[in-house]
């Protein structure tokens, strides 16, 4: 192409321009479509590593959370659970769970008439005065005051 170029008029020079860059992406598309694949079976894996996070997070937010006992259950490293969950949810691992802990300490407050130290200790928090302030903290009211709320309506 090199050679003949020099010798062609410039509707024939675009011509064969075209027609190389058309051989190179049929050329590229095989490498591309495998990057693609690898890269699409690479997000699947992440996205089932992140389904378990979840599903641990569920079956443990009621009781002390660790992220180095999080990290060896799942046999992943603690920064890779970390930074795995907060790039898949945009939230951290202990922020997830106060929030999946302040849930379900609304339902029990709105369905039960359990006291609130033994929700506290139902949702993982051992200490009752901790968790009226971690609740109020969230929610802007104390558990009894949202109680209250939420009885009288």
């Amino acid at each position: 192409m090199n050679d003949r170029f020099p010798t062609l008029s410039d509707t024939e020079k675009y011509e064969e321009i075209s027609l190389f860059l058309v051989a190179l992406f049929r050329s590229l598309k095989p490498i591309w479509d495998k990057r693609k694949e690898r890269s699409s079976t690479y997000q699947a894996r992440k996205n089932h590593r992140v389904e378990h996070i979840l599903s641990w997070i569920e079956t443990n937010y009621a009781i002390p959370f660790r992220l180095d006992d999080m990290a060896k259950s799942l046999h992943l490293s603690p920064y890779h659970v970390s930074h795995l969950f907060k790039e898949a949810t945009g939230v951290s691992i202990t922020e997830y769970i106060a929030a999946r802990r302040i849930h379900q300490s609304i339902q029990l407050l709105t369905t039960t008439k359990k006291p609130i130290s033994h929700i506290a200790e139902e949702i993982g928090l051992t200490n009752s005065s901790y968790f009226c302030k971690f609740f109020k903290t969230q929610m802007g009211i104390t558990p009894n005051q949202y109680r209250k709320k939420w009885t009288s309506t």
